[in-house]
């Protein structure tokens, strides 16, 4: 786009026009008088210069048109405005403690799948940035609030079972991914919490971390994972023959306090979702994608080019002919 910053010098114009106009009227009317220099006196041309005598007033006038065009400050505009995009800032809170080796998402246990599942998830989240915490028995910041997906799913693909303890501090992961949150300036934050047990440990009520998470406006989606009934759990023993490790299947009820997860999720505004099996908790992670989509403004990025410098190397060239003309060609001598 093209345009003008300052287009009332063209009000100039005006005076221009009348200057004009009061020339040619004093040349109707012969006040005044134009006589040639001795240059004309060398050409055999005479009558071709008489009739060019108006010259060097036209390019005085397109020359003085040039300097109000340049004074007022044509210049080319490119705007670029973005799509508009939708993000949030999130943290997704999993579970490592022991049951989550539970292998009734076979072929793969519990977190093999969770863990497969939320990288796709982070891969679907484009516009957002987002945090990882793995909790057991204490909880542990992974991957601190971010743009980088890549960073945050290959963090995320090194997480293993049993690496902040056995227990299920539930509360605590809250608190911590909480605790990253708190400062974000986004209109919508939101922790995703996978676990597949009951809080038992930690010096952390789910309750109140869950109230912590509503005061910094945080809404908190609640995933239970596992089937129900008895499922099977590898465990590592040793051999009392051969002193080799071995690993043993042992059947384990699933202990998981779903009240507890829906008051969570209730609290804050959320919503908890029971994930039975793979196809299940894919399922969840979609619903939850397609429910937190916050639009951001698209920013307006504008590219100013000034052209002034065109009209006003024009005028100059133009000015200095015309003058030119004026001193030798068309010289004005007295009467």
């Amino acid at each position: 786009m093209s345009r003008f910053a300052d287009p009332l010098w063209f009000l100039l114009v005006i005076p221009v026009v009348l200057r004009v106009a009061l020339v040619v009227r004093d040349r109707s009317t012969g006040s005044g008088s134009f006589q040639f220099s001795s240059f004309d006196l060398l050409s055999p041309r005479r009558s071709l210069r008489t009739r060019l005598e108006w010259l060097p007033l036209v390019l005085e006038t397109l020359a003085i048109c040039l300097f109000i065009g340049a004074m007022a400050r044509p210049q080319h505009v490119t705007t670029v405005v973005s799509e508009n995009r939708y993000g949030i800032d999130m943290v997704v809170a999993l579970d490592s403690s022991g049951s989550m080796a539970a292998e009734d998402f076979r072929p793969r246990n519990r977190f093999g799948v969770a863990k497969e599942l939320i990288g796709r998830f982070i891969d679907s989240r484009v516009n957002d940035r987002l945090g990882i915490v793995t909790f057991g028995s204490r909880a542990a910041t992974r991957v601190p609030i971010t743009f980088d997906h890549d960073v945050a799913r290959g963090i995320l693909s090194n997480a293993q079972v049993g690496e902040n303890g056995d227990g299920t501090a539930i509360g605590q992961a809250i608190a911590t991914a909480v605790n990253r949150l708190r400062n974000s300036t986004s209109r919508s934050k939101v922790i995703i919490l996978v676990t597949d047990g009951v809080n038992n440990a930690g010096s952390i009520e789910p309750a109140t971390a869950a109230d912590l998470a509503r005061r910094y406006g945080i809404k908190i989606y609640t995933v239970g994972v596992g089937s129900k009934g008895n499922v099977p759990i590898p465990v590592k023993v040793q051999n009392r023959f051969t002193g080799e490790i071995e690993t043993v299947y042992q059947m384990m009820r699933a202990d998981l306090d779903e009240e507890m997860l829906s008051a969570i999720a209730t609290r804050t505004g959320g919503a908890y979702f029971r994930a039975v099996d793979p196809n299940a908790m894919q399922s969840v992670l979609t619903k939850i994608d397609r429910l937190e989509k916050t639009q951001l403004s698209a920013p307006r990025i504008q590219t100013v080019r000034e052209l002034y410098v065109l009209p006003l190397a024009a005028g100059l060239a133009l000015l200095t002919f015309a003058l030119t003309l004026g001193e030798t060609i068309w010289l004005k001598l007295p009467a």
